[in-house]
């Protein structure tokens, strides 16, 4: 008798759903993080706090804790599949900053026009994007190395801590390929 082999993975796994959800766990907890800042961007305030202490107090944690719920989804899976989660999750991660970012900075509503066309944002919003969702894949495969290892703390203060630089990177990378006039000034 044959050994049975699945179509979606080696012949060892059965069922696609812990790879599923090891992929659905970082995304949920980075899309809530999102949805945060979307809330909070378009509303003055929420209760006392003003946008960015919302954004600091509650958005930057979520996203610091997506790395965290990735390296324990990514954990249980073999080394292989995690690799291949990260590189999924890094992906779409990846794409999705890229259009939303590019979404944000191609059409800026200029009184004169603006200055770069949508097509000049394509490569700074996909560098961007890339630095967020590599970031997050990375970070998730360093804490699911520690969660295997036994190391479930230094999983969650170190996974934390790479979301937390990725951040930083991502807004120093952001100041680097973004900052500028995005209008022309007016005629003279």
């Amino acid at each position: 008798m044959k050994p049975r082999i699945s179509p979606v993975g080696g012949s060892g796994e059965r069922s696609p759903i812990p790879f599923l959800v090891a992929v659905a766990v970082p995304l949920a907890v980075a899309a809530a993080a999102y949805a945060l800042w979307w809330t909070s961007d378009r509303l003055l305030s929420v209760g006392p706090l003003d946008p960015a202490t919302f954004g600091w107090a509650l958005v930057a944690p979520m996203w610091a804790a997506a790395p965290v719920a990735a390296g324990f989804a990514w954990s249980r899976l073999t080394r292989r599949r995690s690799l291949h989660a990260a590189l999924v999750v890094g992906t779409v991660t990846t794409g999705v900053g890229a259009v939303l970012l590019w979404q944000a900075v191609a059409d800026p509503s200029c009184e004169f026009g603006a200055i770069r066309t949508p097509v000049d944002w394509v490569v700074p919003a996909l560098v961007l994007g890339g630095v967020i969702g590599g970031g997050l894949a990375a970070s998730g495969l360093l804490a699911a190395k520690l969660v295997r290892d036994g190391n479930a703390w230094r999983a969650v203060v170190l996974g934390a801590g790479a979301g937390v630089v990725t951040v930083v990177v991502a807004i120093l990378v952001a100041g680097a390929t973004l900052l500028g006039p995005a209008c022309q000034r007016p005629p003279v």
